[in-house]
């Protein structure tokens, strides 16, 4: 779980600022606070702002350090800094995170040079439940020093940490964390106190990061054994979707709409992955899913490696059917949407960015106050970006659950918590928002307006 990312020379953030998810001392919904000793943590958060203030670019914040962290540099990555100062393309950009994964609080900071790829210093660290900080290990690729803190106790574990450590060094584009969680199944096994930084990576490639033009993770939650569920929760959310089917599609019929090299990428990935399936006990037949807006295609390959290809199609009034394509811009959202809802996991966080486009307000809200329900048992946080000022007036939401960006006069965003402005205790969100209280809706100007 996220507790608080802070950023600085990236995008529209200049300056150091903070998105933090710690909770207050209000008791209002407090059953889906998690709460540990010293630690109060919320699991959800609604940002607010007017177009061009930064929103996106938070969301874009948390998917570079993914990339960075579980991949490498992502394409673009050399504009990225706070291109408003001219200094700022020779100034680092700095990262830190502070996160909570199997009980266990992390710390991990990193800054580079955007513009040359090249990253500078990195730390990781775990913290007590008041914050006091032990480094697990940290690195300078400028001083070339890598140290290692006294968590680890083995002197065997310590040696291949330090020889690792000592080979990164010659490689500055890219994190440590990433060397040492690239390939090293079996170093885990060897050296199970290495254990901690597997699971500070994990928190990482949990992440689940969904864009306007995107999805979450590819509706890996459609299967024929959980379909009548999706069908009943459609359904009860408004779609007029009655029933949903799996069908099978011709190969040449998918050919027309799936490049030629995807195509054959996902087949050599799907006898790569029926390789190692068969010399399981129990063999489960590989799976990818291909999805585009609006298309979406589930690729299975068999013990004899037969592949079938199979999409969904939704059953509507008098029982006509109809595939993906030929929904509505809102179901298809919904659908984007749903894996929010339907998944288990624990320690997940989803990131969504403009959560109320194209779904009727009420929608919206309701989507918000099914996950808060579902927030009440699942360590899992939602934190959206939206404009969706109604979901204010229904006050799902507590004050420490909302945030607003903002951009000042040098054109650099700054992260305001509601708290910040101290809201009378009687005082409406909702009315605040329209009457210059809060920051939240765009300012115009009428006296240009009037002449056009």
């Amino acid at each position: 779980m996220l507790i608080n990312f802070t950023i600085s020379n990236f995008l529209s953030f200049n300056e150091k600022q903070t998105f933090s998810m710690q909770a207050n001392k209000t008791r209002k919904y407090n059953k889906r606070i998690y709460t540990k000793p010293k630690l109060k943590i919320t699991k959800c958060n609604a940002i607010y702002g007017a177009n061009g203030t930064g929103k996106s670019n938070l969301i874009q914040a948390f998917q570079f350090i993914q990339n960075i962290v579980t991949n490498e540099f992502p394409l673009g990555f050399s504009q990225k800094y706070f291109r408003q100062n001219k200094e700022s393309i020779f100034q680092p950009s700095e990262f830190e995170v502070e996160y909570l994964y199997e009980n266990q609080i992390y710390k991990y900071s990193f800054s580079l040079h955007l513009n040359s790829g090249t990253i500078l210093k990195e730390t990781l660290s775990t913290l007590t439940s008041n914050f006091t900080e032990k480094i697990l290990y940290s690195r300078d690729t400028q001083e070339k020093r890598f140290n290692i803190g006294s968590y680890f106790k083995s002197k065997e574990c310590i040696g291949r940490l330090e020889t690792y450590g000592a080979d990164s060094l010659d490689n500055d584009e890219i994190l440590f964390l990433n060397i040492i969680n690239s390939n090293k199944l079996s170093l885990y096994k060897q050296y199970p106190e290495l254990t901690i930084l597997r699971n500070a990576y994990r928190w990482f490639d949990k992440m689940n990061i969904s864009f306007p033009d995107g999805v979450l993770t590819g509706y890996p939650y459609l299967s024929d054994s959980n379909l009548d569920e999706i069908t009943k929760l459609l359904n009860a959310l408004g779609t007029g979707i009655q029933k949903s089917s799996i069908v099978e599609v011709p190969i040449d019929a998918v050919k027309a709409k799936i490049p030629e090299k995807l195509l054959s990428d996902i087949r050599t990935n799907l006898e790569k992955s029926n390789v190692k399936a068969k010399k399981n006990d129990n063999y489960i037949k590989p799976v990818i899913i291909a999805r585009a807006y609006k298309e979406f295609y589930t690729f299975e390959i068999d013990f004899e490696n037969n592949i079938t290809v199979t999409t969904i199609e939704f059953g509507h009034e008098n029982d006509t059917f109809f595939s993906l394509k030929e929904e509505s811009d809102g179901t298809v959202r919904l659908l984007d949407l749903i894996e929010i809802l339907l998944s288990n996991s624990e320690n997940q966080v989803f990131f969504v960015d403009e959560m109320d486009r194209c779904l009727h307000p009420a929608l919206t809200n309701k989507l918000i106050e099914l996950f808060l329900s579902k927030a009440e048992q699942k360590n899992t946080q939602l934190i959206i970006t939206c404009h969706e000022s109604r979901l204010l007036a229904s006050e799902l939401l507590r004050n420490d659950e909302v945030t607003f960006i903002v951009k000042d006069m040098a054109g650099q965003s700054i992260i305001n918590p509601l708290e910040k402005y101290q809201l009378r205790a009687d005082k409406k969100i909702y009315a605040a928002l329209f009457d210059g209280t809060l920051d939240g809706i765009p300012q115009f100007d009428n006296s240009v307006l009037s002449t056009l």
